[in-house]
C-alpha cells in the first residue's frame, strides 16, 4: 500500500505501556512524556522475533515502537517491539 506523499516521519518511540486499547498503545518514554499510537491492521507486533498481535501488548511491557506520522502527538504505530515481559510474568 503506497502512503500519501505529505511530510509525515518515522519516528522511534521507546518505553513502559501504560495503557492498551484495540485501537492505541500508551507508551511512557524514558524521558516522562507518555506517546499514544494509533494501531491497525498494518502494525507489526513482535516479540523476540515471533509475531504477535495488539491483544499480546500488555501494561507493564517495555517496547521498542517507530511510529509514523506529523508529530509525536499524531502516530500511527509500523512496528512495535516488546522488549522485556510485563510484571506479572
Amino acid at each position: 500500500m503506497a502512503l500519501p506523499a505529505t511530510a509525515h516521519d518515522e519516528m522511534p518511540v521507546a518505553g513502559q505501556v501504560t495503557a492498551v486499547t484495540a485501537k492505541t498503545i500508551q507508551v511512557k518514554m524514558k524521558d516522562g512524556k507518555v506517546v499514544t499510537l494509533e494501531v491497525d491492521g498494518n502494525t507489526r507486533v513482535a516479540k523476540s522475533g515471533q509475531r504477535l498481535g495488539i491483544k499480546d501488548v500488555k501494561v507493564g511491557q517495555t517496547v521498542n515502537a517507530i511510529g509514523f506520522g506529523d508529530n509525536m502527538s499524531s502516530l500511527i504505530a509500523i512496528d512495535v517491539n516488546i522488549t522485556a515481559p510485563s510484571k506479572g510474568g
